[in-house]
């Protein structure tokens, strides 16, 4: 293949790929199909399936390579985390942070977040798969900083942080048309940031616990 050829080819997967976040920005999710794409893309839709082998492998690649979802190294703080108890409830609280805001600036992240309450699909699934193993990744490596002998401690923190994430996720979603929750205002940056001021002090709190097979 020329490199004239195989730079077309490159920059074709990418505006494809770009083009399935244009459709969901434009027309909302339901929109998203193999003619819609093609055609927001300005190219013959033969071309999915030569490029990418089908349309859910262009879906796949979207969660993957667009700006769907954050990268674990945007997540984790400089440095990565502390083993001081102190030092890893503000490192987990950064987590939670960067999470938040992320979902905060990702409009179509969150129609699709919306989406799949409701319905499951290509679309959908292809995203979900790209999201859990990003969070598994984030796990990895924050039980490498523990080191293997401390597995306990991921027992503990990972559903802490599993429900966290839930939550920013449906608050967030829900901040999209309605303002207040439990009279805290979805809407205003003063409002989530009252929100990560009591998740750090659960984290903290989280964080002191004693883990199990702790000594009492």
């Amino acid at each position: 293949m020329s490199a004239t050829k195989s730079r077309d080819r490159e920059e074709t997967k990418a505006l494809l790929i770009e083009s399935v976040g244009d459709v969901i920005a434009r027309d909302g999710y339901g929109a998203v199909g193999v003619n819609a794409v093609a055609r927001a893309a300005g190219v013959d839709k033969v071309l999915i399936y030569r490029y990418f082998g089908g349309f859910p492998e262009l879906l796949q690649a979207f969660g993957e390579e667009a700006d769907f979802w954050w990268q674990v190294d945007d997540l984790l703080p400089p440095g990565g985390l502390s083993l001081q108890h102190d030092d890893l409830a503000a490192s987990l609280t950064l987590i939670f942070e960067g999470h938040l805001n992320f979902l905060r600036h990702h409009p179509v992240t969150l129609e699709i977040l919306a989406w799949e309450m409701t319905d499951r699909n290509e679309l959908t699934i292809a995203l979900e798969y790209v999201r859990e193993q990003r969070s598994l990744e984030l796990m990895r490596r924050l039980l490498e900083q523990y080191g293997q002998t401390n597995r306990e401690a991921m027992v503990h923190f990972g559903p802490v942080m599993a429900l966290l994430g839930g939550a920013a996720q449906y608050l967030a979603t829900r901040a999209r048309h309605i303002k207040t929750f439990n009279g805290l205002d979805l809407q205003s940056d003063r409002g989530w940031q009252q929100m990560l001021s009591a998740v750090d002090l659960m984290l903290a709190g989280i964080v002191t616990a004693p883990l199990k097979g702790d000594a009492p």
